[in-house]
């Protein structure tokens, strides 16, 4: 069992930590710097404020490209029995579970997943943010967790929670003055802490965190042209030869109305915008948002008859990322099933070995499927007809549609051949 007194460590530095990642959830949520700026000394003036928020759409891209589709696994025995029990355990929740856990990785640079056995006594996983939860690794190369701790509030309850998960067990306290009140503690499923730290990249980096300068800068740009035209501020009203207090001009501004003496003379004064300089700059802005993201503006417009390898081409540089996050990422899928099996073993008495599974991911990129099939048929005797169906985009779970495939052609008298599968593409 964990020490209080290491538990309030953690406690006390989840608390220090939370302003920096604070930020970049408002900054995800929409929440920029430019709103919170002071208002303008003339009220008379608009002071309109416009975000533009990349920070989500960056978030929403890595997370839809790597994401977008179901996660594949194989097996490397074959052993269909394990990934039909897989599937069985995962279906109704993993799909949902990996976008949102790679939306808070993506979010904050590092996010948690704590497996769990649910009120129907099955297996599950979900996750929390480093708002709410921070972790102590073992030391050991692998870096695995040791002690996971999460603090919350409970919705409509001002007091506070602190849940707190061991190498044996899972407690729950409340916190009270800065003291910790045992309320329930329990010895989980697992052989070790069931907490998994799922890391962004190497330095625990948001997916937007270099680019929120250049956020606020856009933002700024924006908003001070849009006030400039609401204001009329590219052109000011000159009265030659008339006396008026400021008092008068604004009650004629007011209503509307000029009123001037004989002989005055009224025009107006133009500002000589450089609207061309304005947009080069926005559009370097805009353009460098993307370069620092190693993302793509997928609003251009695209010609009809571009190819699903031009595209890729162009999604290079997110492609050379996405595929670092992938190898991060498969690690936390590994380290899932890893548990899962060690649930099996204890609770349905059946024994897998989670290493034998393989994992595989499918970008959400438009593709040319013809080509694709082409290339399967091609290689057919070289490579596992299971690998090659796995390239399929439409095919989710390789293992199973083989199965079909085989149950079909064995009730019809006909030979297993992949080729029935490449037609269904």
């Amino acid at each position: 069992m964990v020490s209080d007194e290491l538990v309030l460590k953690l406690i006390k530095e989840l608390d220090k930590r939370k302003p920096t990642y604070s930020k970049l959830y408002n900054y995800y949520e929409g929440k920029h710097g430019i709103l919170n700026q002071k208002p303008k000394v003339d009220e008379t003036r608009a002071d309109e404020r416009a975000f533009f928020n990349y920070c989500r759409k960056t978030v929403q891209q890595y997370t839809g490209y790597l994401l977008g589709k179901p996660v594949n696994y194989s097996s490397k025995t074959n052993d269909r029995e394990f990934l039909d029990t897989l599937e069985l355990y995962y279906s109704h929740w993993e799909k949902d579970h990996n976008i949102n856990l790679k939306q808070q990785v993506e979010i904050y640079g590092h996010a948690y997943e704590v497996s769990f056995i649910n009120r129907d006594g099955q297996f599950q996983s979900t996750y929390f943010n480093p708002i709410e939860m921070i972790t102590l690794n073992d030391g050991s190369i692998d870096r695995n967790v040791s002690v996971g701790v999460r603090k919350y509030k409970v919705e409509f309850d001002d007091a506070e929670y602190v849940d707190v998960w061991d190498s044996e067990h899972y407690t729950n306290y409340k916190l009270n003055d800065g003291k910790l009140i045992l309320i329930n503690q329990k010895i989980h499923f697992f052989s070790h802490c069931p907490v998994t730290e799922v890391l962004n990249n190497d330095s625990k980096k948001s997916a937007f965190e270099d680019i929120i300068p250049i956020v606020d800068m856009y933002n700024y740009i924006n908003s001070t042209a849009a006030n400039e035209i609401i204001d009329h501020r590219q052109a000011y009203l000159v009265i030659e030869n008339a006396e008026l207090s400021q008092e008068e001009a604004k009650k004629m501004k007011e209503n509307g109305v000029l009123l001037t003496p004989a002989g005055a003379k009224v025009y107006w004064a133009t500002k000589n915008v450089n609207d061309t300089f304005v947009n080069n700059m926005l559009e370097r802005w805009q353009n460098e948002i993307y370069i620092q993201t190693n993302t793509v503006n997928l609003t251009e417009s695209q010609a009809s008859n571009t190819s699903g390898v031009s595209i890729r081409l162009k999604l290079q540089e997110l492609e050379n990322i996405s595929a670092i996050k992938e190898a991060i990422f498969e690690k936390t899928l590994k380290k899932r099933v890893k548990l899962f099996c060690e649930w099996l073993d204890k609770a349905k008495n059946k024994q897998y070995d989670w290493r034998d599974v393989s994992v595989s991911f499918t970008r959400n990129v438009p593709v040319d499927e013809k080509s694709i099939s082409e290339m399967v048929r091609d290689l057919q005797g070289i490579l596992p007809n299971e690998e090659l169906v796995s390239w399929l985009p439409r095919v989710t779970n390789p293992s199973s549609s083989m199965e079909r495939l085989k149950q079909e052609n064995d009730s019809n008298g006909l030979d297993n051949d992949i080729d029935r599968l490449l037609e269904d593409e």
